[in-house]
């Protein structure tokens, strides 16, 4: 009887999968003006890891903490990269109509630009949720870490890619719906594990680009609210 009560195995096995799905539903809800999808990410991330892999139970607190810590810088960068998003967008229209005239090896490193372009969105708001940095910083590290640590890159694009191959299966059936309201706080969990190491190895870099960026007054939080 020990695994039903408080403390059993059961109960916290439901407990983590309700949050992981609540921070999924809060997700989609603060992202439906778009240029919010950058603070609700941050704040998916940071009460993912707060709340499932720490066991803190705080989901909708941490949630909307992070959301409303993260706000105006999250959602500059989301502009950047719906701008960015839209070029590709148009490239890959352009490509496909007039497909005889951009040879092999071009079409695969544009398609590679794009996987790193996921890749970096991913590592942005996981990395801006924790540390404090200028906007410069959190637009520019992501793209050095997508490239020097590729196999958990490598990872990140197999998420993305599952995701979609998932909905695009489940389309046109009764479990599109159900799946699309879950599969963001279920990819957000399986990102926390390739992402979380990354970022506790560059904790020092990161708490002294963070102490520098409050000396010039570049930041007003600290590091200790993030966590």
């Amino acid at each position: 009887m020990g695994i039903f009560n408080y403390n059993g195995k059961i109960y916290k096995f439901l407990e983590k999968f309700w949050n992981v799905v609540w921070i999924s539903v809060l997700w989609i809800v603060c992202s439906i003006p778009i240029v919010t999808i950058g603070a609700s990410s941050c704040a998916a991330y940071y009460s993912m890891v707060k709340s499932v892999r720490k066991n803190e139970d705080r989901a909708t607190r941490d949630f909307f903490k992070s959301f409303k810590q993260n706000f105006v810088q999250a959602t500059i960068m989301t502009v950047v990269y719906l701008i960015v998003g839209a070029a590709f967008a148009v490239a890959t229209w352009f490509y496909y109509h007039r497909e005889g005239e951009f040879n092999l090896g071009l079409r695969w490193f544009f398609y590679i630009l794009i996987l790193v372009y996921l890749c970096t969105i991913t590592h942005a708001f996981s990395w801006l949720s924790r540390y404090t940095m200028t906007t410069v910083h959190a637009l520019t590290y992501p793209i050095v870490i997508t490239l020097m640590h590729l196999g958990n890159s490598l990872g990140l694009i197999v998420f993305w890619a599952a995701c979609a191959i998932v909905l695009y299966w489940s389309y046109n059936t009764f479990l599109f719906a159900p799946l699309l309201l879950v599969m963001p706080g279920f990819k957000c969990l399986l990102d926390t594990f390739l992402i979380e190491p990354i970022l506790k190895k560059y904790e020092s870099i990161a708490l002294k680009n963070e102490g520098n960026s409050n000396e010039t007054g570049d930041s007003e939080t600290s590091e200790a609210e993030k966590v």
